[in-house]
C-alpha cells in the first residue's frame, strides 16, 4: 500500500464554486455554535449545576473537517464526565444503603456508628 503525498490529496479534493463558500462557512458557524453550546453543558455538568435537557442540533448536516476533531475532545470529555457521574452515584448508592441499614425502632438518643471501611 502507498501513501498519498500531500499534493495527492488536494488534487483528489472536489473543487467548491465560489457560490458555495458562504454555505460551508454557515453550515460551519452552526456545528460551531452547537458545539459551544454542549461544551458549556459539559462545564455545567462538571459544575454541578442544574443540568438542562440534551437537545441535538437539527438540521447541520455532516460536521465540516475543521470541527471534526473538536469534537472528538468534546466526546471523549463527556465520556470522562459521564464516567465519574457513575462513580458518584454508585458511592452515594452505597452511603444511602448504609443509612437505612440503621434501625430506626428504637426511641432516645443512642449512638450510631457506621464502618465505612468494611
Amino acid at each position: 500500500m502507498t501513501s498519498a503525498s500531500p499534493d495527492d490529496v488536494s488534487r483528489d479534493l472536489p473543487e467548491v464554486a465560489p457560490e458555495a463558500a458562504p454555505e460551508r462557512a454557515s453550515e460551519a458557524a452552526a456545528w460551531a455554535e452547537a458545539l459551544d453550546r454542549m461544551e458549556d453543558e459539559l462545564h455545567g455538568a462538571l459544575a454541578q449545576v442544574d443540568p438542562v435537557p440534551w437537545r441535538p442540533p437539527i438540521a447541520l448536516g455532516p460536521i465540516p473537517q475543521e470541527l471534526q476533531e473538536r469534537a472528538t475532545r468534546l466526546l471523549e470529555a463527556q465520556l470522562h464526565t459521564i464516567r465519574d457521574l457513575e462513580d458518584v452515584r454508585q458511592t452515594t448508592a452505597r452511603h444511602l444503603a448504609a443509612v437505612r441499614s440503621v434501625p430506626r425502632s428504637e426511641v432516645g438518643a443512642h449512638p450510631v456508628y457506621f464502618d465505612l471501611i468494611g
